[in-house]
């Protein structure tokens, strides 16, 4: 289905969505509290972290050295650790970017299902993604950075885009449109 036979309706329901998950009570919470944590978070983990695409490599070097299995990485997803970590990477898509953080609230102040903060290019850039499928309308790139985080404990092959890194995710924004 191509985005130009959805019904005005198909597209004002996408886009209270994409408001939902922009504007809630979850969001800026979770925001606020890894932004609390990042400081600590560096005295543990130590080096540079400036947000900038270099530094992706030694988050991916933290993660493998804190965790060698998955079942390890799984039982820590809610600790601060992952939490911030998880933050760090979004914050530093959308430094570079220009992503925002979503998240699906459940309306009660948690995270349905597991899922996580995530980012993804705001509305206004709907159009310069395109499925080439033609079957999803919002076909803007989204990272779900625990996700990202995970997939570094993988060996290459095994991820979801086989040698794929933290750095080089930050290549998936680019318009697929001709």
């Amino acid at each position: 289905m191509s985005r130009w036979s959805w019904s005005a309706k198909d597209i004002r329901e996408a886009r209270e969505l994409d408001v939902l998950r922009s504007e809630n009570d979850v969001l800026p919470l979770w925001l606020r509290e890894q932004q609390s944590r990042f400081s600590a978070w560096v005295h543990e983990v130590g080096g540079l972290w400036d947000f900038s695409p270099e530094s992706l490599d030694r988050l991916e070097a933290a993660v493998r050295e804190r965790f060698t299995l998955l079942e390890e990485f799984r039982e820590q997803e809610d600790d601060a650790f992952l939490q911030v970590a998880s933050w760090y990477l979004g914050e530093v898509h959308n430094h570079h970017r220009g992503t925002q953080w979503q998240v699906h609230p459940d309306g009660k102040g948690r995270f349905r299902w597991k899922w996580y903060p995530f980012v993804i290019p705001p509305w206004d850039r709907l159009d310069d993604y395109e499925d080439e499928d033609g079957i999803e309308y919002d076909a803007r790139p989204i990272i779900d950075p625990l996700s990202s985080l995970r997939a570094v404990l993988l060996e290459p092959y095994e991820r979801p885009y086989p040698g794929q890194t933290l750095r080089s995710e930050l290549d998936d924004y680019a318009p697929k449109k001709d």
